[in-house]
């Protein structure tokens, strides 16, 4: 479709699967619009997985997401990767980043609720006990087995080779019972919000 704008010429181009991401290095909004409306399940996606525990972040991150697709739209190689997987990925980025700075925002608020300490072996103590409850809570997900895996490598944060020793496992095995626990985690956490 064609229209006469003041003395300029302005081609509407339909937006399509073929000619989006072009379209998109041409700064046309439209298929922006298309990303949105034909992409935005893997952002959702992406971001209830990353996202699961902080809802009230997700759109921001959405947001985010096409903000960066849209500024960094010429880093798309489509001979490395398809534009769903791509897209995932900055999504992925943009979602830990809120998570992290969640996490540390959530640490800021903590560190001004807990009273003024006089003796900071006293305050040390306290945090300790509160991590310590907290990470007991979120390892009763899980088998025993695999609770005392977690609370190695990320409690003690001891290596792989002296946890695979620790438990009589092979490495191979510590990392297999670290991808399921942690889909377990993800999935409990997601039920508990519904």
């Amino acid at each position: 479709m064609i229209s006469k704008k003041a003395d300029k010429v302005v081609v509407q181009v339909e937006i399509n699967e073929s000619n989006f991401v072009r379209q998109l290095k041409k700064r046309n909004e439209q298929a922006l619009y298309y990303v949105i409306d034909h992409y935005g399940w893997v952002m959702k996606t992406v971001v209830r997985r990353q996202m699961g525990t902080i809802p009230h972040l997700w759109d921001d991150c959405m947001n985010d997401t096409l903000l960066a697709v849209w500024d960094h739209i010429d880093s798309f190689d489509s001979k490395r990767s398809t534009f769903q997987n791509w897209l995932a990925g900055v999504c992925r980025f943009k979602a830990l980043t809120y998570v992290r700075k969640y996490i540390d925002a959530s640490k800021e608020d903590l560190v001004e609720w807990m009273p003024e300490w006089e003796d900071e072996t006293a305050q040390w103590e306290f945090r300790r006990r509160e991590y310590e409850e907290e990470a007991g809570r979120i390892l009763s997900f899980l088998k025993k087995e695999d609770a005392e895996i977690f609370r190695l490598v990320y409690l003690e944060e001891l290596t792989m080779d002296e946890v695979a020793q620790r438990m009589n496992m092979s490495k191979t095995a510590i990392y297999g019972r670290i991808s399921r626990g942690r889909k377990q985690l993800r999935r409990t956490i997601a039920e508990s919000e519904v």
